[in-house]
């Protein structure tokens, strides 16, 4: 829900409750009206808080408990979460984190062949509530957009969401520049895409699909980073990552899905370099750390975590001297 909607909306409802108050004031007397329009005041948003904080995040599943590596992937995404339902939400951020958790439950008890659909819903909320309040943009079929960015001249990430089933085409131009393509994949997509530092205060997007959709340019506050105190990442679909790690160490990569996949390693402004691997299907696989930025490109889950170093091995001890 937009800003002007939300006010509308909150003003319509101040409007009714005030109104109603008064038609009982001159029969309830000052101190009961001034006690109702007080309780007024505090139960609606209390209630609201309480509905949508009374399920609680799915709790860390004990060691042995036998669930797919996409629901746990999921669980901890759920749990790191920096998101607190509550009165100032938007009905499109309550109703994306009643979705996540609504998914987790379906995840759970879901066949092995409809585990990816199930999770592809949920993570197409948990995208959109990582930027909460984030203006996000709706729409159906084919579209051309210029859209601001959130610090003109600087680079920023394109969030894109939607169940659209058949091929997705997006491209982005700056200026009167040629287009150049973005992301083509089939869908459903959930992917966070670079897009590279320019010195227009908007960007132009182009989107070619059949469905829904719903996407936001957000600034590049929101890319998740890899560190050696945050050393493992997942997600779903495609995403862009800042690398923290030290030369000296490997990351791990392990993709669940069976479409393709593919790393690609980013300049400091997010434009597109050289790739690191790709494939298709279910790999795990260890290479080099890159500094900078990475580009995730996916239509299912990934984890990506820096390797554990291994613990060299220990000169043999000499033998002690004979006894004189």
């Amino acid at each position: 829900m937009s800003w002007p909607r939300a006010l509308t909306h909150g003003l319509t409802s101040a409007f009714v409750l005030v109104l109603v108050l008064t038609l009982f004031m001159s029969l309830l007397g000052e101190v009961p009206f001034a006690l109702l329009f007080f309780a007024g005041l505090v139960l609606p948003p209390a209630l609201t808080a309480h509905h949508y904080a009374r399920r609680p995040l799915p709790p860390p599943l004990p060691r042995g408990t036998r669930t797919a590596p996409e629901v746990l992937d999921y669980a901890r995404a759920i749990q790191a979460l920096d998101y607190q339902p509550g009165p100032g939400s938007t009905e499109d951020d309550l109703a994306d984190y009643q979705l996540a958790l609504d998914v987790y439950d379906k995840s759970r008890t879901a066949e092995s062949e409809d585990l990816d659909d199930v999770l592809a819903e949920g993570w197409s909320a948990l995208t959109r509530l990582q930027a909460p309040n984030a203006e996000w943009n709706h729409g159906e079929g084919d579209a051309v957009l210029r859209l601001p960015r959130p610090e003109p001249g600087t680079m920023a990430v394109l969030a894109l969401t939607s169940p659209a089933l058949g091929l997705v085409r997006v491209r982005t131009r700056g200026g009167r520049g040629p287009w150049a393509r973005l992301y083509e994949a089939g869908g459903p997509v959930c992917a966070r895409l670079p897009l590279p530092a320019r010195e227009e205060d908007s960007v132009q997007l182009e989107l070619r699909l059949e469905g829904a959709w719903r996407l936001a340019v957000l600034g590049a506050h929101v890319i998740r980073r890899l560190t050696p105190d945050a050393p493992r990442l997942s997600g779903y679909g495609g995403d862009v990552l800042a690398l923290e790690t030290p030369k000296s160490q490997r990351l791990s990569f392990r993709h669940t899905g069976h479409g393709p996949y593919q790393l690609r390693r980013l300049t400091p402004t997010l434009r597109p370099a050289e790739v690191l691997a790709e494939g298709m299907g279910e790999a795990r696989l260890t290479l080099p750390s890159p500094t900078g930025y990475l580009q995730i490109q996916s239509r299912t889950g990934w984890t990506l975590r820096i390797a554990p170093t291994e613990p060299h091995e220990a000169p043999p001890t000499p033998p002690l001297p004979p006894a004189p």
